[in-house]
């Protein structure tokens, strides 16, 4: 039974074993990119491709350059046997995200929803959008936990390039960052959408990196039915980023 709701998933080919075998869990349904969504007629940018090196084994990049070189995938590859067969293992589905769509589930059906990097991918409009809908789908006391870049704020690196990851990318092209997010900005989305926002890891307006563990706040989270969840942070690939919690916390 589908309880839970990944979206925008990473791919699952480059996350670390221990993070993966969460995520593999029939529970979920996991809402993401097709294989190829990083390929196009150029090849990979050179920021997605710094992206990837900082993320990933050397033997993962020597895949990554090699694609850059001849501007596709090798289907017969083992590589590529792999991934399917992790795929098939997972209950995972394309997904595109138009402002108006609708979630294919029933209200008030979900447990539990997380996104990682994911919603500065959409407009302000888009995001807003979705966030309603992931309100209407989670039960009462339900939870969406979010991740995202903290674009401006974040003092633990350089502010995020704008334009990121490639000033010459079109604002349609979907590896292109079109919302820059701050705890305040994401906060009042999240409120806009109904939720109660509950930041985790966050930087201020003063500089100050703020840490926030669930179980430091506890009172706040007692009635929620993802309890194991919403305690771990271990899932999360890219901890040092702006993470706030939603908590609805009435029925429609």
């Amino acid at each position: 039974m589908i309880t839970r709701l990944q979206l925008g998933t990473s791919r699952l080919e480059n996350l670390k074993p221990e993070i993966r075998k969460i995520f593999l869990d029939k529970s979920w349904l996991h809402f993401g990119d097709p294989e190829n969504e990083r390929v196009t007629s150029r090849g990979y940018t050179l920021s997605y491709l710094c992206e990837v090196f900082k993320r990933n084994s050397l033997s993962f990049i020597m895949t990554k350059a090699f694609q850059l070189l001849i501007g596709k995938r090798n289907k017969t590859s083992d590589w590529n046997a792999k991934i399917n067969d992790l795929y098939s293992a997972t209950n995972f589905r394309e997904f595109y995200y138009t402002k108006g769509d609708r979630l294919p589930f029933d209200d008030n059906s979900l447990d539990f929803i997380y996104s990682e990097h994911f919603f500065e991918h959409l407009f302000f409009d888009e995001a807003l959008s979705l966030m309603q809908e992931c309100y209407r789908v989670l039960k009462p006391f339900g939870v969406i936990r979010t991740c995202v870049p903290d674009a401006d704020l974040r003092t633990y690196e350089l502010p995020e390039d704008v334009g990121f990851p490639d000033s010459k990318l079109p604002f349609n092209d979907p590896g292109k960052h079109k919302t820059r997010w701050s705890v305040y900005s994401f906060g009042e989305l999240l409120r806009f959408a109904g939720f109660e926002p509950i930041p985790l890891r966050y930087c201020d307006k003063l500089g100050q990196y703020i840490k926030n563990d669930p179980s430091s706040i506890p009172d706040s989270y007692k009635q929620c039915p993802e309890q194991e969840l919403i305690s771990d942070l271990s899932y999360i690939d890219r901890i040092d980023s702006l993470i706030v919690d939603g908590l609805k916390k009435t029925a429609l």
